[in-house]
């Protein structure tokens, strides 16, 4: 009798944990992860700014992580042929899981500038795997280079040219640094508020497909 009792009461327990187990599980799934991309001045810190405000969730931008701890960057700034640039150097994956640790992302998780390389790409899937998060939707804001010269208009010709090598480099291969997300391509030379009504509707059907 006392060993029937027993397994009941075992069963009830595993049966419990396997229920929480699914719960938790669900929960984690449930918090989207959004990874906002766009060439140079094609709107991109205005578009966070309307997201965070419509779906209250948290942001983390290459921009914080940069300033959390300059130093870790600091040897990037001296010249050389070694040297590299801060927003695509590996310290920032580091940056990231510090920064995220202490960040409430029950709501979801915006990123923006991070990540920039598949160096960063590949630690982001590795820390969602870790946390039992879902893969993240990838919305990209397409603009000719054309349209971003005339936005840029004023700036070093040079620099203009070298910020547009290094955004193709850094995302024409997005497939290949998340192969796990949900690639979505919106047309950012419109209005604001033309741009963020097609990333609404993206990102609802993502949260709620």
């Amino acid at each position: 009798m006392k060993s029937t009792c027993l397994s009941a009461r075992l069963w009830v327990c595993l049966l419990l944990a396997v229920v929480l187990s699914g719960t938790a599980a669900a929960q984690s799934a449930s918090k989207p992860i959004i990874i906002l991309v766009g060439p140079p001045s094609s709107g991109k810190t205005t578009q966070s700014e309307m997201i965070q405000k419509q779906y209250r969730f948290a942001v983390i931008t290459r921009e914080q992580l940069m300033k959390d701890d300059p130093s870790v960057l600091a040897q990037q700034k001296t010249p050389g042929i070694n040297a590299i640039e801060p927003r695509m150097d590996p310290a920032l994956n580091g940056l990231f899981r510090k920064r995220l640790e202490k960040t409430d992302i029950s709501k979801g998780l915006l990123l923006d500038g991070y990540p920039a390389t598949k160096d960063h790409g590949d630690f982001l899937q590795q820390v969602l795997r870790e946390k039992g998060l879902g893969k993240p939707l990838v919305v990209k804001l397409e603009m000719p280079d054309s349209v971003v010269r005339e936005r840029l208009k004023g700036q070093p010709p040079a620099q203009i040219e070298q910020d547009l090598k290094d955004y193709h480099r850094e995302t024409d291969f997005l497939s290949t640094y998340f192969p796990e997300a949900n690639i979505v391509k919106i047309n950012g030379d419109r209005k604001p508020d033309a741009v963020f009504a097609d990333i609404r509707k993206v990102i609802d059907k993502h949260v709620n497909p």
